[in-house]
């Protein structure tokens, strides 16, 4: 018996081949073949508990391999150097007087024992 090996959870250039032992990465779609599994495709149906006919996982294998390409134009964007190091533009905090209890409750639609009151949740 060999050892379980890891479907694609979904469509992607890594997956791990093995549970056990030093899980290994390999390449599950190589840079110039940019197809998508239909396999994959039913796998991500399965953990969605979806359940998809013929016709809808090759749909979707389509729609994957494009919103895959649309992700590859992320590739070609330049790197930058940052110029500034990043400062806090938080406020400081600041103590302030607040609603009193009477206040926070006077619209309320209904309340009990100085609380907001909601519907009964089972």
């Amino acid at each position: 018996m060999g050892q379980p090996t890891v479907p694609p959870i979904c469509p992607g250039r890594w997956r791990f081949e093995t549970l056990t032992a030093g899980p290994r990465l390999r390449p599950i779609m190589s840079d110039s073949d940019q197809t998508v599994d239909p396999e994959a495709v039913e796998h991500v149906a399965r953990l969605a508990r979806v359940d998809l006919d013929d016709e809808e996982v090759e749909r979707f294998t389509e729609e994957f391999a494009d919103i895959l390409s649309a992700f590859e134009a992320l590739d070609e964007v330049p790197e930058t150097d940052r110029e500034e190091d990043l400062a806090n533009v938080m406020r400081a905090d600041e103590i302030r007087e607040g609603l009193s209890q009477e206040e926070a409750l006077e619209n309320a639609p209904e309340t009990e024992d100085g609380f907001f009151k909601g519907p009964r949740v089972s």
